[in-house]
């Protein structure tokens, strides 16, 4: 909000600036700051990384949202392809562990979209699908993390106590 006077307005003292140089530099840098501030918490919120809690904590929340996914799922030969866009949040046994996974985030999307890409269309539109999909995943992220999962003695899969509880889908859509 600076005014620039032309030399002979300066000369005639014609279109004085109604703000002084001072306050149009304050003004100027607050609007500054908040602009760099609006920035950073856009992109923040994009990453991936944990929000704070709702409920007065003020600290880490124990839910990572990631980003969007999109993939095409596996087909049955001479179908047409199909495509699915999900988007995944984990549950945490310790939000401490939040930095683990934005760290490993790169890791964690490639090993979530080669789950995603060895399921069919048809096997993810029943809930016995989807439940199975959750558990592969969780299986994913905790094994990236250092948790990977076991078997008994049957071959049967036994869910590591790795930091993610539970995966969410927030948004899951299959064309």
């Amino acid at each position: 909000m600076t005014c620039i006077m032309t030399a002979r307005a300066q000369r005639n003292r014609l279109g004085a600036c109604p703000l002084s140089a001072n306050t149009a530099t304050l003004m100027f840098k607050a609007l500054r700051a908040l602009c760099a501030a609006a920035l950073l918490s856009c992109l923040i919120g994009f990453a991936g990384e944990a929000v704070a809690n709702d409920h007065g904590g003020g600290g880490v929340s124990d839910i990572v949202s990631l980003e969007a996914i999109t993939t095409n799922l596996a087909s049955k030969s001479g179908k047409e392809s199909r495509f699915i866009q999900l988007v995944i949040a984990l549950k945490l046994h310790d939000p401490q562990a939040a930095a683990a996974i934005t760290a490993y985030m790169p890791q964690i999307r490639h090993d979530i979209l080669m789950v995603l890409s060895s399921h069919t269309g048809e096997s993810l539109q029943v809930t016995a699908g989807r439940e199975t999909l959750v558990d592969e995943i969780r299986d994913a992220v905790n094994s990236v993390i250092g948790a990977p999962a076991r078997t008994d003695k049957k071959g049967k899969r036994i869910a590591a106590e790795g930091p993610v509880k539970q995966v969410f889908f927030t948004s899951f859509i299959i064309q």
